[in-house]
Parts: structure tokens; sequence; C-alpha cells
């Protein structure tokens, strides 16, 4: 690809980062208005951790597009410095040609040329000049081309700068909504007794407990083991938090790569984007260490350890757990091998 297609592209990517990585987030629960009963309040907890789970998606991959971003500024902003260095370089070719055929020639009306303040203004008029062979022309033709390089590099990271500029707002806005359902729903699960806490927290499923000698010595690689005992040995003391990837906080995504990371295997920090590595497999042949994926939008991720069971950071109100796969109550949306 030449510099200027490529620079096309590179403008029309920076320009397609202003656009919101919509999804459609389910109608606000109203926490001011009083539960009717219990099942009412579970159902208003649960919608609003729902939406906090899918807006916190959204906060992920846009964390990740503004990354991205980042690096292709950085790349710009490189690639700047040497085109302005290489511009500079033909722009004293160009002088010093210019002076070595003027003086051999003896163009004593043309000196005024060299002392002129504008160095610019010195190369469009030398342009012009009868005088100037075919060789100051083509290093003319050359700086002109490459300072035009040079202005679509400078256009492309202007728009990289107000691509950021717009996707760094995006997040905020993001954030400040999340935080908004997570304390809704907090106030509302306040207001319970403890006994409605006691079955909303059933509702949830059961907690259970694992030991990696449930695992199948035969079916489990040493490298998948090491990955599913790093996840499971957080389960007790791990804590949700928003973007957080370890070693004691974790979201649903995060405690996934660090676990993964373990091995080497480097997952993007985002349950959507990882939906699209290794590959696909069938809930009826999940093998331990697979990831399994909810929802649709997809906006939460675990991963199977066997005996039916899974570890996930499940949200904030419930932190790290390990629970069977049939009890978790979210919608199944499939499963996907990273290894094997």
């Amino acid at each position: 690809m030449g510099l200027r297609a490529w620079l096309r592209s590179t403008l029309a990517v920076a320009a397609a980062g202003v656009v919101t990585l919509s999804m459609a987030v389910p109608a606000q629960a109203d926490p001011t208005t009083p539960p009717k009963n219990l099942k009412d309040a579970k159902a208003q907890v649960v919608e609003l951790e729902t939406q906090a789970a899918a807006i916190e998606e959204d906060l992920e991959e846009a964390e990740i597009a503004l990354n991205e971003g980042k690096r292709r500024l950085k790349a710009l902003q490189a690639d700047i410095v040497a085109q302005q260095q290489k511009v500079d370089e033909l722009g004293v070719q160009a002088r010093q040609i210019a002076l070595m055929q003027f003086q051999e020639r003896g163009v004593d009306t043309t000196v005024q040329l060299f002392t002129d303040s504008d160095p610019d203004a010195f190369l469009d008029r030398l342009s012009t000049t009868t005088n100037v062979d075919a060789n100051m022309n083509s290093t003319l033709q050359e700086h002109q081309s490459e300072q035009a390089n040079l202005t679509e590099l400078k256009r492309a990271a202007a728009a990289e700068v107000t691509a950021l500029a717009a996707e760094e707002e995006r997040l905020a806005g993001l954030k400040a909504d999340m935080e908004d359902r997570i304390d809704q729903a907090e106030a509302l699960v306040t207001r319970m007794t403890e006994e409605e806490r006691r079955q909303l927290a059933a509702r949830d499923g059961a907690r259970t407990t694992f030991d990696l000698g449930e695992l199948d010595a035969g079916e489990v690689s040493s490298r998948m083991k090491k990955v599913i005992a790093y996840a499971v040995s957080r389960v007790p003391n791990g804590q949700y938090v928003t973007g957080a990837a370890g070693p004691t906080n974790f979201d649903c995504s995060g405690l996934v790569l660090a676990a993964y990371r373990q091995i080497g295997i480097s997952l993007p920090h985002s349950s959507r984007a990882m939906f699209g590595y290794g590959k696909s497999v069938a809930r009826s042949d999940l093998k331990p260490g697979d990831l399994i994926f909810w929802y649709s939008p997809i906006h939460h991720v675990g991963m199977y350890i066997g005996n039916g069971k899974i570890v996930h950071a499940r949200n904030p109100r419930n932190d790290l757990v390990i629970q069977s796969l049939s009890s978790y109550p979210a919608p199944y949306t499939g499963a996907r091998r990273i290894v094997g």
C-alpha cells in the first residue's frame, strides 16, 4: 500500500474512532419507586446489575479502542518527525544544487533568491526559474511530494487526536452510567431484610467448592491445571472491581485473562472480544479451561473447571465465586476453547 493510500486509511480509522460501540441497554429500573414485593425487588436488582454489566462491556471495548488510537497516534507522531527530517534535507539539497549552478553560470541577478527570509517562498520562486535544470527540477518535485506527505501525516494525527478526545469523553460517560446502576442496585439491596437478601442470593445460584484433585489427570494438561489453579485460588479473597485484572481484584474478563496469562497466552480485556478467540465448543463437550459466555450481546464470561462447575467474577455484589454451571441463571450464549 502506498503512503497516500495508507494515510487515507489512517484518517478513515481515526474518524471511525468517534463512532460509539453502541448496544441496546435495557430500560433503566427506577429505584425511587418502592418495590411492591420481594419478587419485584429482586427483579429490579437483577435488572440493574445486568444493565451495569452491559455498560461495563461497552466500557472495556472503548478502552481497547482508546489504547489502539493512542498506539496509532504515537506511530503517526514518529512518522511526522521522520518525514519532517526528509523534507528539511531535500530543502537543503535544493538550495545547495541551486547555489552551485548559479555560481557556475554567473547569474548575478538571482543572488536575491538566496537571501530570501522565507525558505518556502524561495523554493516556490526557484521552481519557476528557467536556469534550473532537470536535476534541480527532480529535487524540487521530490521536495514538494514529500511536503504533501508531511501535510497528510499531520492531518491524520490531528484527526486521531480529535477521535481520542471523543473516546475519552465517552468513556467518562459510560463509567458514570455504570456506577449509577451499581449504586441503585446496592441501595435496593440495603433496604432488604436479611431474609430477603438470602433469597436474592439463592436466586443467583448456590456456591460450591472445588479441589484440583477433581480434575481428570488424563484429560487436563499441566498447562491447563495451572490456569485453573490460578482462577480458583483467587475466589476466597478476590473482589469484583471494574477494569481490574489481578492480582486480587478482577472483573469477569480480567479473571480469565489473568489466569491464561500464567501460561503465556494473551487475551483481550473484553468478554465480547474473547468470544472471537479459540474455537467453538458445544455445551455438552465442555472441558476444563473452556471459556463460557452469557447474554446477547455478550457481556459476561467465566471458566469451566470440570465436574459441571464454573469459576467467574460474577458481579460487585457477589465478587468471585465457584458454582455449578446449571445453577447460574444468566442466558447461556456459547463456549470457546482457547487451548487444544
